[in-house]
């Protein structure tokens, strides 16, 4: 490969080129003009003006969740850079690849009270696997290249490169172009056997075993041989939030998903087994409701971070690997043991509790209640969206009440969990439309959270992304709301909000927007929103007694 001279700014597009990349998610700067000038001649790679820049981070954690690849998010020093901040926490503690890509003040300037002066590197350092301040145009290259790596090795994250202003519009470098196998492995890491063993020793003990499968079997694409093992063993599965389409919620061996607010079936499966399998589900916070759910005293746990196992619960057996690789060993390991009939008719049992809970959980008489139950709502989105389309749940509520609905192929199913972060529902849409762009995608989004992200709408339209968005409206921040009510009663402050007609808001975006309130209209609604290959806004006012805090399902 020949080397040849040229800007840093240039190197940094050469990289991202040699990368795949093919879209970059920002708001230009001052500091960024060099890059943007580079990507104007670039047209392997479409810039994505986004409103805010927080939307660009959420685009760039949506788009590395939804393909395994890093989302690329670009934005100016200062305020600029801390826009970003939230986003990429939310990819951080949702293991998505995400490279953010910050130009700073130049190098001299830099810590001496220039305009928008900021320690990005400081900033972002507890939200980032990696944080490089990079002044030498040299150096370009090889950081591009490092940022790459880490942001996908192991357990992926979010990486920041911040570059000072002389370092990408000033100086050149030689620059040898690398193909991205010269410089990151491929290859997975394959658990110990030894450890293997021992875990399988425990399964054979076992008569009422239960997987947890969580976001590493996504990232491993671990589905399948989730599924050959739960067959083989006739091993009940639950997932975490994140690992949420990990396996089809309709197969028969799946119970759904486990944590605060998880179905009470799942619930219920935890606290009768008498082993625990965490595959790809490091145990944290947010999967066992802050380490209070009961959990199976004995515990195999499968992840791909040695810091992870037995991090929060002491375990029996710990594999250290990737998922399928240390799934397809403990099948292996596993090929001749006997079923105990003890564990055949508790899994009959639950499945005959599923059927039951299922029909509790959307009762026919929901049809027709005005306001809208959010059940029902969810349940006819479901019904009305193709099987191999994308949802995008909100934060709060609507995220809750999506646990509802079947999910069918990995990676079409995203919400934010480990940090909740509000205001991601439609630039993750959009995101998730130009990764997939021949699926359908709908996000369902409460009306506090859209306020937080609804000017991207018009980013929607200027892209030409099709999507759906559905606001369950409440007129308030309603899981707060709630909460506030489970521990101190109906004493509210802050909570609440006027009647915004988000459809009309929606058209003055370039938006196609309906408001629907009565359920026998709701059905129509999607078909039309579904068929239009637009961006449609559907505002539908819910019934505000439905409280996920009274455990509802």
């Amino acid at each position: 490969m020949s080397t040849q001279r040229m800007s840093g700014a240039r190197a940094v597009v050469e990289c991202l080129k040699a990368e795949g990349v093919e879209f970059v998610f920002g708001v230009p700067g001052g500091q960024t003009l060099s890059i943007m000038d580079v990507l104007y001649e670039t047209p392997e790679i479409r810039f994505i003006t986004t409103r805010d820049e927080r939307g660009a981070a959420h685009m760039a954690d949506a788009f590395g969740r939804i393909t395994g690849t890093p989302g690329i998010c670009l934005a100016t020093t200062g305020p600029g850079a801390t826009n970003l901040i939230t986003g990429i926490g939310g990819a951080m503690r949702d293991s998505s690849p995400v490279i953010a890509i910050t130009v700073n003040n130049r190098r001299k300037d830099i810590g001496y009270d220039d305009a928008q002066d900021a320690d990005h590197v400081a900033l972002f350092q507890s939200l980032t696997k990696w944080s490089v301040l990079v002044t030498a145009p040299e150096r370009i290259p090889h950081v591009m290249r490092e940022a790459f790596r880490r942001a996908l090795m192991g357990c992926p994250g979010p990486v920041l490169v911040d570059f000072s202003r002389d370092a990408v519009e000033e100086g050149e470098l030689e620059f040898t172009p690398a193909a991205p196998l010269t410089y990151r492995a491929a290859g997975r890491v394959r658990p110990d056997l030894e450890d293997v063993v021992r875990a399988a020793r425990g399964l054979r003990e076992a008569r009422r075993p239960v997987l947890w499968a969580g976001n590493g079997v996504l990232i491993s694409e671990a589905s399948a041989e989730v599924l050959a093992l739960a067959e083989a063993q006739q091993i009940p599965v639950i997932t975490t939030f994140n690992g949420i389409g990990a396996v089809p919620t309709v197969h028969p061996l799946v119970f759904g998903p486990r944590s605060r607010f998880g179905t009470r079936l799942a619930k219920e499966i935890l606290a009768e087994a008498d082993l625990l399998i965490a595959v790809g589900n490091s145990l944290n916070a947010p999967s066992t409701s802050r380490w209070t759910l009961k959990l199976p005293a004995r515990i195999i746990q499968v992840d791909i971070e040695p810091s992870m196992v037995g991090r929060h619960y002491p375990c029996e057996a710990t594999v250290v690997g990737d998922a399928r690789e240390a799934l397809l060993a403990l099948a292996s390991a596993m090929k001749d043991a006997p079923i105990p009939a003890q564990r055949t008719e508790w899994v009959a049992d639950l499945q005959r509790r599923r059927t039951a809970w299922r029909a509790e959980a959307t009762p026919a008489h929901f049809a027709g209640k005005i306001p809208i139950k959010p059940q029902y709502l969810v349940q006819r989105v479901r019904a009305m969206l193709p099987e191999s389309g994308i949802i995008v749940a909100g934060a709060g509520n609507p995220g809750i009440w999506s646990h509802l609905m079947d999910v069918y192929e990995p990676r079409t199913y995203l919400k934010p969990v480990g940090f909740g972060n509000m205001g991601i529902e439609v630039p993750a849409a959009i995101a998730a439309k130009l990764a997939r762009p021949a699926r359908h995608v709908v996000t369902i989004v409460g009306d506090g959270a859209l306020g937080m992200c609804v000017a991207e709408l018009e980013t929607a339209v200027r892209e030409r992304t099709p999507l759906v968005v559905v606001v369950m409206n409440n007129r308030s921040y309603g899981n707060i709301k709630q909460e506030h009510e489970a521990k101190y009663g109906p004493r509210y402050i802050g909570v609440d909000f006027g009647d915004v007609r988000f459809d009309l808001v929606a058209q003055g975006f370039g938006a196609r927007g309906e408001r629907v309130e009565r359920p026998e209209d709701l059905d129509d609604a999607l078909r039309r929103a579904f068929a239009a290959e637009a961006v449609v806004v559907l505002d539908v006012p819910i019934d505000d007694q439905e409280n996920v805090w009274k455990d509802p399902f």
